[in-house]
């Protein structure tokens, strides 16, 4: 017994210098490259215009969001199929990112009925009052526009008819667009704020946010 000890502890010692700091590094190395990865896939649109002019009309979006980043959406309560899908995945992100620091969710709403809008939205998707979900009201034509200075790839589609989302990074520069009704994108949007605002105290819920999607 003696001698099998003396014969793995070398082995025990080989394992801590070299074995040990190896796979670390590869865990660490493949961790920046997925970053880095991801980063990458951002793309520049501009700067975020200034929605503070808009009546807000539920939660509260912050005067001061350099440093934070922001999913923009537009609702269009009328359609029903994609106010739904927008609505699943707002719930679905917003309970995978609701501990997250500087990160909010802002949606744009018709304001011929926003306030009401809002709240039924909010309602029916499971949606707390919170500082971290806003919506905002703009009548048709502000509505039209700010998803047009948003540059959303909406085609011959008008904003709401598909829910399609702006994320704006900490450099208040819009980067990407993403189509929640897409699995795929949705996921993509899921692994990129994960990535540039980390959960460390919620990695069962990073491990597990394609099952959930």
């Amino acid at each position: 017994m003696a001698k099998s000890k003396n014969f793995l502890t070398p082995i025990i010692v080989i394992f801590l210098l070299v074995g040990f700091p190896a796979i670390s590094y590869y865990y660490l190395s493949t961790g920046f490259d997925y970053r880095k990865e991801a980063i990458l896939t951002q793309g520049d649109f501009g700067k975020m215009p200034d929605l503070l002019a808009l009546t807000q009309v539920r939660g509260k979006l912050p005067s001061k969001l350099r440093g934070s980043m922001v999913v923009v959406g537009w609702l269009n309560p009328n359609n029903v199929s994609a106010a739904g899908k927008y609505g699943n995945m707002l719930d679905s992100l917003y309970n995978q990112f609701e501990d997250s620091p500087n990160l909010h969710f802002t949606t744009v709403v018709p304001a011929s009925n926003g306030k009401a809008a809002a709240d039924q939205f909010a309602t029916t998707h499971n949606l707390p009052d919170t500082e971290m979900l806003s919506f905002l009201e703009a009548d048709a034509t502000t509505y039209a526009s700010t998803a047009e200075a948003f540059q959303l790839p909406l085609g011959e589609d008008s904003p709401g008819q598909r829910p399609i989302v702006a994320l704006v990074d900490s450099s208040q520069t819009i980067v990407k667009h993403y189509d929640l009704g897409n699995r795929q994108e949705a996921i993509g949007l899921v692994e990129l704020i994960s990535v540039i605002i980390p959960l460390p105290e919620r990695q069962d819920i990073l491990l597990n946010r394609k099952k959930e999607l």
